[in-house]
């Protein structure tokens, strides 16, 4: 590893993540929150962005990354990491106008690159506090949540364990944050089990809805007014069954549930955040508590030019890191979703 930015010392808002769940106690925290004078996220901007296979060079023994080492398959190189890590801080602060409030990450391989990540280009400028858990799965992609300090402290957080049989699948990084007016926020970041297996999959993501939808009922509970936000990379559509059904999440703003879609409610025809053969589609997605959704002003894939180029066959897709073995440049597979608040 030729990258030497390393946080050597923790951040004041950062939760630990070498257990599988973590908390403060409710007191010290309250008190930690009135010192620290936290900003209105009015107006701020929400990304979920899946990076694209996120590893650093350095070989983990107790994971399948040897792909992703210089003399792996992929050759992947200090200098492509440093190119990629460059990429990706330019493609978020472009779609919010700077570093975001909140940014969730799928696709990354450990905590490590989330350092590197978060103290590149105008990503440093805000000081991250970083909340993420190592994973079960094979390969040794997680995700992750970073937390602007200005605007939220990490009260407590969880990986939220997703049990398929034979299947050592992502965790879902659920994330308790306060915020300015004493409200509570939830997070969930999600990476559902992969389509790649077709309909013997589809168990795998109803499974996955069951566990996020069995916590917000519990959150629900206790707080009918809780303010939620569940997002990432379903594999799954806003029209599939385990988001419309597992989830039971709405495309329609007028209609009363207990959670809404934003991909699926005043999109762009033909847009989406991944493409697959020529169609776009929304398997990235911001989904929102009845609580919530008054102050979404909006919520849609950035659809940038920088970040997309023209495929001889499929017409305008993510630009890329890798197609296959062979190296792009690019900057992802998907593109990033932003949620604006009003």
């Amino acid at each position: 590893m030729t990258m030497t930015r390393r946080l050597l010392t923790f951040l004041p808002l950062l939760v630990a993540c070498s257990a599988a769940t973590s908390s403060r106690p409710v007191v010290e925290e309250e008190q930690r929150l009135d010192k620290k004078g936290l900003l209105s996220m009015t107006g701020q901007a929400i990304v979920c962005y899946n990076v694209e296979n996120l590893f650093d060079t350095v070989d983990d023994p107790a994971t399948n990354d040897e792909d992703f080492l210089p003399d792996g398959a992929l050759a992947w190189t200090a200098d492509r990491y440093d190119h990629k890590l460059l990429h990706l801080s330019e493609a978020i602060a472009w779609c919010a106008d700077g570093p975001p409030a909140l940014l969730g990450l799928v696709e990354v391989e450990n905590r490590s690159v989330l350092d590197d990540l978060a103290t590149t280009g105008r990503l440093k400028e805000a000081d991250y506090a970083i909340v993420h858990h190592d994973s079960p799965d094979e390969r040794g992609i997680d995700v992750a949540l970073l937390v602007h300090p200005q605007y939220a402290a990490v009260v407590h957080d969880e990986a939220l364990t997703v049990a398929i049989p034979n299947d050592r699948t992502r965790d879902v990084l659920h994330v308790e944050l306060g915020l300015h007016d004493g409200q509570r926020m939830h997070v969930f970041v999600n990476h559902w089990p992969s389509r790649r297996d077709g309909d013997a999959s589809v168990p795998k993501r109803m499974t996955a809805a069951g566990v996020v939808r069995s916590r917000v009922d519990r959150i629900l509970a206790t707080d009918p007014t809780a303010r939620i936000l569940i997002m990432g990379d379903f594999n799954d559509t806003p029209m599939n069954a385990s988001i419309s059904e597992g989830l039971g999440a709405a495309c329609d703003r007028n209609t009363e549930a207990v959670l809404y879609d934003l991909m699926c409610i005043d999109q762009p025809n033909g847009h989406g955040s991944y493409n697959y053969q020529g169609e776009w589609d929304y398997l990235d997605q911001m989904i929102v508590s009845a609580a919530l959704i008054p102050m979404v002003a909006s919520a849609k894939a950035y659809w940038d030019d920088r970040l997309l180029f023209k495929h001889p066959r499929y017409g305008r897709s993510p630009d890329r890191t890798y197609a296959g073995r062979d190296y792009k440049g690019g900057y992802s597979d998907h593109l990033p979703i932003v949620l604006r608040l009003k």
